[in-house]
Order: C-alpha cells, then structure tokens, then sequence
C-alpha cells in the first residue's frame, strides 16, 4: 500500500541572496498546515443589542505569527548568523524581526514551495477561459 505520511527527508536550499548560505527544509504535515490556518486567520463578530445597527464581523490575518509558525517548524538546519556570528534560531519570534528582507522573503518562496497544497496542473481548469479568444477581425 502507498505511504501516506509526510516525509521526514529535509530539502537543502542554497539561497541566492546570501552568497554560502543555505537552509534545510522539511514539509509540514497536514495537521500542522490546519493548525497553521486555524490560527493564522481569526474571525470575530459584533451584534449590537439595538436592532437599527448593522452587525460587524472583522477577520484578522495573522501573517507575521504564520510566518513564525513556517519559519519555526519548516526550517530544520542552516549555516546563518546574526552580526555577532550567533546561528539564528528561528523558534525565536524576534529572530525574524533582524533577518534580511531578501533573505526572507527567499526562505519564505522554498517554505511556500514546499508546502504547496495545490498543483498548478490541478487548478488548469480554473485557470483556463471557457470561451476561447476571439481572432482579429472578426
């Protein structure tokens, strides 16, 4: 029978920002991925007792702590170091607060990458129009 579980082999990637630098990945697991939607968004709902206002709901993405999360649990190893030449350790909520930006957001395209949940081939029909275009002069 197939093996359904995530693998536990890490990726090396060598960054293109940072000349020598690398950064071994491994892929979430499901759970994780759900727990990382789960609390990367929260919603709330406020309903006034006075029946003439409008009810608000609001929606919080929590982009920077699902940052953290992937950072944290994706990154297993790596050669980089703060200006002190202490390893950065990405469990760390400031850690991020000192990184590159480029350096970043590179890790962050190899985290996204890898934890990819939908094929490009599986959103084809979506992608596709369902009229194909009109030639000139006609």
């Amino acid at each position: 029978m197939p093996n359904a579980t995530v693998s536990t082999e890490a990726v090396r990637k060598e960054l293109k920002t940072l000349s020598g630098g690398f950064v071994m990945l491994k892929a979430l697991p499901f759970g994780k991925l759900l727990e990382r939607r789960e609390k990367g968004s929260k919603m709330s709902m406020d309903q006034n007792k006075d029946k003439k206002q409008n009810q608000r709901v609001s929606f919080d993405l929590m982009q920077r702590w699902a940052r953290g999360f992937d950072f944290a649990n994706c990154i297993v190893d790596h050669n980089l170091e703060d200006g002190s030449g202490n390893k950065l350790n990405f469990s760390l909520q400031g850690t991020l607060d000192i990184l590159d930006p480029k350096v970043g957001a590179e890790i962050e395209e190899y985290i996204d990458e890898l934890n990819q949940e939908e094929d490009d081939d599986d959103l084809e029909p979506f992608l596709s129009p369902s009229t194909p275009p009109l030639e000139e002069g006609t």
